[in-house]
């Protein structure tokens, strides 16, 4: 994958995504791996915005991030004997010796691998990981193709509190896309107060965007097999309005080796 978190993006996550994104997906990814019928993978686990609750309602789940920023916000939110359930480690070369009945990858995880080779990789990864049957589910979004041709002027996307009294705000805009490499600049500033006074710190990154028959496309050159694509996370259809790629994969059963007449 490409951009670890800073320290000061790990620090201020929880509270600009509980405003941002949680009524987005929150309801979805958690009914999905709170019903899996076995363990379940979380890849990009993040500070545990799902994990932690998935794990208070006694889902078997695990989780890996690349940013080890992350990883140590999500394991200071659960108890000492379910630490180790959550590792530092990079999705494209993923190697366990688990198996999960479902992999899920919550909030645009694809969009930080930017290669075809590594999403192919990371795809058959997820394979190589999931129980026959076993299901693999990401979302992506939906490119605007006005703001992929004019990016987006810095806006404050989140002006709240990090602590009681201490206000918190963040500003978000973005390049016209690279639309060769099929990239988004994204630049993010966050303001706070300290007792000291007002700092800031600032993040930019390039976040990979899809479209439809390529995701389909992506997912046929894999090892897994295409069950659904999704437009909202209540299973509506692909549309023009639609925001959102809601993806579900599965793990076929193996096929047996012909051995001719008996």
């Amino acid at each position: 994958m490409s951009e670890s978190y800073p320290d000061f993006v790990a620090r201020f996550y929880d509270p600009v995504y509980a405003r941002v994104r949680d009524g987005v997906d929150n309801d979805y990814y958690l009914e999905a791996i709170t019903s899996a019928p076995g363990p379940v993978l979380e890849i990009g686990v993040g500070t545990g915005r799902l994990f932690a609750e998935a794990l208070r309602r006694g889902a078997d789940v695990h989780g890996i991030d690349l940013s080890p920023a992350m990883v140590e916000r999500c394991r200071e939110k659960l108890p000492a004997e379910a630490r180790e359930r959550v590792w530092v480690e990079d999705a494209v070369g993923l190697r366990t010796d688990r198996r999960f009945s479902l992999i899920v990858a919550p909030f645009r995880v694809l969009s930080h691998v930017h290669t075809p080779d590594d999403q192919i990789r990371l795809l058959d990864a997820v394979h190589g990981a999931l129980l026959p049957g076993g299901r693999f589910i990401f979302d992506l979004y939906v490119p605007s193709l006005k703001l992929l041709l004019e990016g987006m002027p810095e806006t404050c996307d989140f002006d709240g509190e990090h602590a009681p009294g201490r206000r918190l705000r963040r500003f978000v805009s973005s390049d016209p896309a690279d639309l060769a490499r099929q990239t988004n600049h994204v630049r993010m500033g966050f303001v706070w107060d300290e007792d000291d006074g007002e700092h800031r710190g600032d993040w930019e990154l390039d976040m990979r965007f899809f479209f439809r028959f390529e995701i389909e496309h992506l997912v046929a050159r894999s090892r897994l097999e295409l069950a659904t694509l999704h437009g909202d996370f209540a299973g509506g259809a692909l549309t023009a309005e639609s925001r959102e790629y809601v993806v579900v994969c599965r793990r076929g059963a193996p096929v047996k080796p012909f051995r001719g007449p008996e």
